[in-house]
């Protein structure tokens, strides 16, 4: 018997001795090693993958002709002196024309989730600076993106959003060069 009351007074001890301590995880709350951690925040970053391949061709052709005869009898009575009088013209056009544009881009952006839009979406926006020997190329991209289409190492590709708009504009020299000037979109505007 005393050897249960000896037992018990151990536990009762040691039950209100250690009141204090608390039971503490292995594991930390919030980061798991096998958790697939997809932006869901504003602020959250997101690295889109453009791919954009565009052709566009247009092609016209004009053929417009036109013709005009018009003549008059001699003249009678006292308008006899006047001649037989007539008069014919003739006119014709033909155009053709046609414009070919191919645009190829490939790189990556990385943008930030600024908005979470109706049904989780988030919306993305980004911009992208690259100077090369005096010439500024600035990309800029915004979009719509569902969660479940980025891959697990935060990418997504640019035909995977939706209201996509990627806009590409040069400053330097090769873009000075290829804008017309003053006199000739004067002449273009003219003839």
């Amino acid at each position: 018997m005393r050897s249960y009351r000896s037992f018990f007074m151990t536990i009762f001890f040691v039950l209100v001795f250690s009141g204090s301590v608390m039971a503490q995880s292995l594991w930390e709350d919030g980061n798991s090693l096998v958790e697939d951690h997809k932006p869901s925040d504003v602020g959250d970053i997101v690295t889109v993958s453009v791919e954009e391949k565009t052709r566009a061709k247009d092609e016209a052709n004009t053929d417009i002709s036109k013709e005009n005869a018009s003549s008059a009898s001699d003249g009678t009575g006292i308008l006899d002196f006047v001649s037989k009088l007539g008069f014919s013209t003739e006119s014709s056009m033909e155009g053709d024309g046609s414009t070919e544009r191919t645009h190829n881009l490939s790189t990556t952006v990385t943008c930030l989730v600024t908005e979470i839009v109706s049904g989780g979406n988030l919306r993305l926006e980004g911009r992208k600076d690259i100077q090369v020997q005096g010439e500024t190329m600035t990309l800029e991209i915004t979009g719509i993106v569902r969660p479940v289409d980025i891959d697990p190492d935060n990418v997504v590709r640019s035909d995977r959003l939706a209201n996509v708009s990627v806009s590409v504009e040069g400053i330097g020299t090769i873009s000075d060069i290829q804008t017309p000037g003053i006199l000739t979109k004067l002449f273009n505007a003219i003839f």
